[in-house]
């Protein structure tokens, strides 16, 4: 029985000396007995969102993860760097129902970032009930700036709606959660790719191409919101059953997003703005598969009607919830840029 007793007592430590570490990491030394330490499931490993949290929960020293990804094997490195830091990589395919099971075995909070595949919203009623079937605690879930808001203009476009589809499907179930609704991301000139790529040619310019009409645009750093994700992860009590709205500090334009881009690749990169039937011709010809045409080619201009309304340029459109969470201001364009350690490789194309 006394060891028995000792055992208990090593692992009670234990368990304290990882909550410790964790509330060091994190900046969350007053709220020590509140740090999660359950195992953790994030939704893919290359994400713009994902990878970040990761990397976080790793710094942070947290002591049970798992990624899931449609093919594990096409990590190489990565996956070998994952398991080094002691994470588990597992197969899960948003489109293969059956990997959702073993993936969610023992898991006890999900963070999900939704892929953007063909009927992605398709997939989020099934994952959902996986998640509720398992024993899921807690579920943080992405999406996009006021997606519920009834009456707004962001309902006007399709990829806004089906988010506020999944989040209305979310929030009536009984899984504790929070919904991380955010403005257009600096990254997604990097991984849309809506561009006339130059390649390897650095003299080439790089021209990036919308619809915006000069108007100002708010865009918020994926460091930012993988900082929110990570803190309401680790400290979940306080932000459950909660919606954050997180923007950037102020809009900028197309044509400074694009000089900062060239400022920081040392390429040159411009920004061209087209009506709206020149822009859709040029998203059509981009494409190589024509199931992708007709969904991406709506998604894209109808956030590109979106920015050209002006409403990111009221003052009322930002937000504070990052500063309130993160006790620190939204990064700037330049910030974002700056710290390339922290991007996925889709992103870095342009600097290398």
């Amino acid at each position: 029985m006394n060891e028995i007793v000792k055992e208990v007592q090593e692992a009670t430590l234990m368990v304290g000396d990882a909550c410790d570490h964790l509330c060091d990491k994190l900046g969350l030394k007053e709220h020590h007995d509140d740090v999660v330490t359950g195992r953790i499931f994030v939704t893919g490993a290359q994400g713009v969102l994902s990878y970040r949290v990761v990397q976080r929960l790793l710094k942070a020293g947290h002591p049970s993860i798992r990624i899931g990804y449609y093919h594990p094997d096409d990590l190489g490195d990565f996956a070998d760097q994952l398991s080094s830091k002691e994470a588990e990589v597992v197969h899960f395919d948003w489109k293969d129902k059956t990997t959702f099971s073993s993936a969610l075995d023992g898991v006890q909070i999900v963070f999900c970032e939704l892929p953007y595949i063909l009927n992605w919203a398709q997939a989020f009623p099934a994952f959902l009930r996986a998640c509720e079937k398992a024993g899921v605690e807690y579920f943080v879930k992405f999406s996009f700036y006021h997606a519920r808001n009834e009456n707004e203009m962001y309902q006007k476009a399709n990829f806004v709606r089906l988010h506020a589809a999944c989040d209305d499907l979310l929030s009536r179930s009984s899984i504790p959660y929070t919904i991380l609704s955010a403005s257009h991301l600096m990254s997604n000139p990097l991984v849309m790719h809506h561009a006339e790529d130059a390649g390897k040619d650095k003299e080439k310019p790089i021209v990036l191409y919308g619809a915006s009409e000069g108007k100002n645009i708010n865009y918020v750093s994926p460091n930012d919101i993988a900082e929110v994700a990570t803190r309401v992860i680790m400290y979940s009590k306080p932000h459950m059953r909660k919606e954050y709205t997180l923007t950037g500090l102020q809009p900028i334009s197309d044509d400074d997003l694009a000089y900062a881009l060239a400022k920081h690749s040392k390429r040159p990169v411009f920004y061209e703005d087209l009506p709206i039937s020149m822009l859709v011709q040029k998203e059509e010809d981009g494409f190589t598969s024509v199931d992708d045409v007709d969904w991406k080619v709506r998604d894209f201009i109808g956030l590109e009607k979106l920015k050209a309304t002006g409403l990111e340029e009221d003052v009322n459109f930002v937000s504070h919830d990052i500063e309130m969470i993160c006790k620190r201001k939204p990064e700037t364009i330049d910030e974002y840029l700056q710290a390339t350690d922290s991007m996925t490789p889709l992103e870095k194309w342009i600097f290398e």
